[in-house]
C-alpha cells in the first residue's frame, strides 16, 4: 500500500513517531476540509514533519488518506474477517463494542467517511473509502449467512433486508448529522456508545436473532 523512498535520517523510536503524527493530523485536516482542499504540506505543518516524510511513509496523499481509513477501521475489518466456525461464531456485541471503541478513540472519522463519500467526484479518497467499505459489508454477509445456517435468523424477518438493519443499526447513530444527534442524545463517548452496543445487542438477541418464532403468513424468508 504504501512505498517508502529514501530513508530519514531519524531513529526507529523518531521515525515511527513521525508516522504516527502524520495519520493523527491526516484525521483532523481530512474531516475538518475535505480530501482535495488539503495538501500535503498543510498536514505536515500540523504534524510538526517535513513534508518528505508523507511521500517516504505512504508515497502520496492517497496513500496517507488509505493509511489513515484503513489503521483506524483496523480492529472491526479484522472482527469481520475472522474465520467462522461452530464452535467460534461471530458475536455481534463484540464487533459493536470494537467499534463503537473505535470511533470514541476516532470521533472525527464519521465527518472524515461522510467528507469522502459526499464528493465521488473525486475518484482518489472515493475509491479508498468505497473499497474500505466493501470488505466490511463482505464481512458482514460472511456473518449474515453464518447465522441463517445456523437456523437462528427471526423466520419473520425478510431476509433481503437484514443486512441493512444490521448495518443502520450500527452505524447510523454516528454517521447522523449533528443536529439528530443532539436531538437523539448521542454521545460519541465510549460509555454511552458501550451502553448502546448493550442495547442493540438485546434488540438483536430478542427480535433479528429470535429463532424460535413463528413465520407470518405469506412472509418472504
Amino acid at each position: 500500500m504504501t512505498t517508502k523512498i529514501g530513508r530519514p535520517t531519524q531513529s526507529d523510536d523518531n521515525r515511527q513517531s513521525v508516522r504516527n503524527r502524520l495519520i493523527t493530523a491526516a484525521k483532523h485536516c481530512f474531516s475538518e476540509q475535505g480530501f482535495d482542499k488539503v495538501s500535503t504540506r498543510k498536514i505536515a505543518l500540523a504534524a510538526d514533519a517535513d513534508a518528505a516524510m508523507i511521500r517516504y511513509y505512504f508515497g502520496s496523499k492517497t496513500g496517507l488518506f488509505e493509511a489513515t481509513i484503513e489503521e483506524t477501521l483496523a480492529p472491526v475489518i479484522e472482527q469481520l474477517q475472522t474465520n467462522l466456525a461452530p464452535n467460534s461464531p461471530p458475536d455481534p456485541l463484540v464487533l459493536m463494542q470494537t467499534y463503537y471503541r473505535m470511533i470514541a478513540k476516532n470521533p472525527m472519522l464519521p465527518k472524515l467517511m461522510l467528507q469522502a463519500l459526499s464528493q465521488p467526484n473525486q475518484p482518489e479518497a472515493f475509491g479508498v473509502l468505497t473499497g474500505i467499505i466493501d470488505k466490511l459489508i463482505q464481512g458482514s454477509e460472511k456473518w449474515i449467512r453464518y447465522f441463517q445456517q445456523q437456523n437462528q435468523i427471526n423466520p419473520n424477518l425478510n431476509t433481503g433486508w437484514i443486512r441493512l438493519s444490521f448495518v443502520s443499526l450500527m452505524i447510523f447513530p454516528v454517521l447522523a448529522p449533528k443536529y439528530l444527534q443532539q436531538q437523539l442524545g448521542v454521545e460519541l463517548k465510549e460509555e454511552w456508545l458501550l451502553s448502546l452496543a448493550d442495547h442493540n445487542q438485546t434488540l438483536l438477541e430478542q427480535g433479528l436473532f429470535a429463532s424460535l418464532a413463528t413465520p407470518k403468513q405469506g412472509q418472504t424468508k
